[in-house]
Parts: C-alpha cells; sequence; structure tokens
C-alpha cells in the first residue's frame, strides 16, 4: 500500500479529537503558554515606546548640555588624574580630571579620542569647560561630547516593539488556524535535526479532496515513531499553514463542566 493509499484509508477511519468536531468557526482563546507570549508581547510593545522615549530625552538632554557649554561656558584647565580603558565592548579610552571652581574641586571622567588619549599622562593639563551656574556639567574643551545620532531611539525602540508585534501576530495566526482550520490526520514520514539536540517532525497529511499536503512540527524531544498517526490541523484555503494538533498557544474553549 503506498503512502496515498495509506492515508486515504486513514482518513475514512480516523475520527478528529471530540472539540474538533463540525465545520467551525470554533470559540477558541488562548492557552497558559499563549498568555504567557501575549504578556511577553506586551511588554516588548510598551518597552520599545518606552526605550525610544527615554533614548530620545537622553540625546536631547546631550545635545542641550553641548549647547550650554558652547554658549554660557567657562575655560578653565584641569589636571588629569587617571587613564584606562573601559571594559565595554571597544575598550573606549578613558579619563578623569578634576579642577578648582569658586573654592570646590569637581572631579569627571569621560571618554577621549584615542590620539589624545595617547598624549596625556596623570598630571597633565587639560583645558575643561564648565558651566559656572553648575561646575559639575563640564568637558574637555578640545574634543565635543558624542552625540547620540537621532535615529537610535527610533532603530531600538522601533526593534523591541517590532519583536512584540511579531509575536502578536504568531498567536492570532495560531487563533485563527484552530478556530477556522480542518483537522485531518497525519502520518510521520522522518525527522530532521534542529538545535540543542532537538528534532523536527516530518509528516503527511490527505485534504478533503483528496491530495496529500506536508507539514513540520518542533523542535521537540518527544518524538513519535515514524508511521505514527498524528491529529494536525489546516488551513483550508491554504493547506501550507498546518500546524501539529493540539496547538501550543491556543486551545478550544471548554464547555463549563467538560
Amino acid at each position: 500500500m503506498d503512502r496515498y493509499q495509506e492515508l486515504s484509508e486513514l482518513q475514512r477511519t480516523w475520527t478528529p479529537p471530540p472539540e474538533l468536531l463540525g465545520s467551525g468557526p470554533r470559540e477558541v482563546e488562548l492557552s497558559r503558554p499563549g498568555i504567557a507570549i501575549a504578556v511577553l508581547a506586551a511588554c516588548l510593545i510598551m518597552g520599545g515606546i518606552g526605550a525610544g522615549i527615554a533614548l530620545e530625552r537622553v540625546g536631547t538632554q546631550q545635545s542641550d548640555e553641548q549647547k550650554l557649554l558652547r554658549e554660557q561656558g567657562n575655560d578653565v584647565e584641569s589636571s588629569v588624574t587617571r587613564l584606562w580603558r573601559a571594559s565595554d565592548k571597544e575598550n573606549s579610552p578613558m579619563v578623569a580630571y578634576q579642577f578648582e571652581a569658586d573654592g570646590h574641586t569637581y572631579l569627571k571622567s569621560v571618554n577621549a579620542p584615542l590620539a589624545i588619549w595617547k598624549r596625556l599622562a596623570p598630571g597633565s593639563p587639560l583645558a575643561v569647560r564648565f558651566l559656572p551656574s553648575d561646575p559639575s556639567r563640564s568637558h574637555p574643551r578640545d574634543w565635543a561630547e558624542s552625540i547620540m545620532p537621532v535615529w537610535v531611539p527610533f532603530l531600538m525602540g522601533g526593534m523591541l516593539a517590532a519583536g512584540g508585534v511579531a509575536l502578536v501576530l504568531i498567536l492570532r495566526r495560531q487563533l485563527g488556524l484552530l478556530s477556522e482550520g480542518r483537522p485531518a490526520p497525519a502520518i510521520v514520514t522522518r525527522y530532521s535535526y534542529a538545535q540543542h539536540g532537538q528534532k523536527n517532525i516530518h509528516y503527511e497529511f490527505p485534504l478533503l479532496g483528496g491530495e496529500l499536503a506536508k507539514g513540520k512540527s518542533g523542535p521537540t524531544r518527544k518524538l513519535p515513531a515514524i508511521g505514527a498517526t498524528l491529529c494536525v490541523i489546516y488551513d483550508r484555503e491554504n493547506p501550507r499553514r498546518n500546524a501539529r494538533y493540539p496547538l501550543r498557544m491556543a486551545q478550544v474553549v471548554r464547555e463549563a463542566g467538560r
């Protein structure tokens, strides 16, 4: 018996789970994992919006600080107190300095251009511009403080929000497939390797008109035997959209008392 005959015979004798009987649409809801994904999606979307706003404010503050120092700042000679490399990805060159203003000593550390940083040493003089109204706000005169590019808040916030939107689309797809999809028996045909020692399950299933369709589930470590029968649910108009039942993130609403 070839695969086509095997699936045709299976389709005649196979009965779907009770909750999938009928033509639909079914009343569906998110499962517990689906609710967790929905919460994560909301956090990503809100976090992306919040991160974008916060980063935009940081960029504005940096720009305003430079403008104030340029227009209202006073120059003073400071003394380099320390030179080191930051522990970030770029090993950014750092310089710490101190200066006197209004009888007080102010200390600050900033990133420095590598060419200038190499010429400095502890005790070296360093020209600094500070705000007379708030001497703690200062910066070396010989180079401008790096300002966050205007596109960074949009990129970072957009990436987070886009991740949340992608999760929402996955949830909507699973809910829609479960609500409107048609159940069918499927036969496990093979496995394929996935990450972390897991495998994907490949299967074939018959359509209502008798044609055969293929699908894939996983990755998972729980593998049914080759030739085992599974329940799948597929989009009536696009059978390539199919999934092994039960779905992970969506479930049929159970009637009270069942």
